[in-house]
């Protein structure tokens, strides 16, 4: 099963590829090799994406949420779910997605006697410039996407 549902995911955009994913996706999802070669060919990404939540408190302070990092023993393994749960989280078309993410950043947030009010979701992208040219990045724009009010 998993030999045949990789070697479909692999063929090239057409009916039969569509019709057979339909079939094999949540197998290679619930296995993790829900993997996109888009990073190399034919259209890479051409701009990097980060999530930030900003978290205002019933007290009327603030902090700015990031999604969690792994240390140095695991962070490879660890960071790469919550790197796809980000990108999942910035998609327009994902929009189910948002009110859930924006109550999970609610209750990682709170703390004794620090009440979150309202979580507000920012989109941040900077463009990948070409391999040689530099700086890496153009500078972040970050831009508020969805806001939730905590009751």
């Amino acid at each position: 099963m998993t030999l045949a549902s990789v070697v479909i995911t692999n063929l090239p955009q057409s009916k039969l590829r569509r019709d057979a994913l339909q079939v094999t996706q949540p197998y290679l999802n619930a296995i993790g090799l829900d993997q996109s070669w888009a990073l190399f060919a034919p259209d890479p990404r051409r701009f990097s994406i980060a999530l930030r939540a900003r978290v205002l408190y019933a007290d009327g302070t603030a902090e700015t949420w990031r999604p969690p990092a792994g240390g140095a023993l695991i962070d490879s393994y660890w960071d790469y779910h919550w790197q796809k749960w980000q990108e999942w989280v910035l998609d327009a078309r994902e929009r189910r997605l948002w009110r859930p993410a924006a109550e999970f950043i609610a209750r990682d947030s709170a703390r004794p006697g620090r009440r979150p009010v309202r979580v507000t979701l920012f989109r941040l992208t900077s463009v990948n410039n070409p391999p040689g040219r530099h700086p890496d990045h153009e500078p972040v724009i970050s831009r508020p996407y969805y806001s939730l009010r905590i009751p």
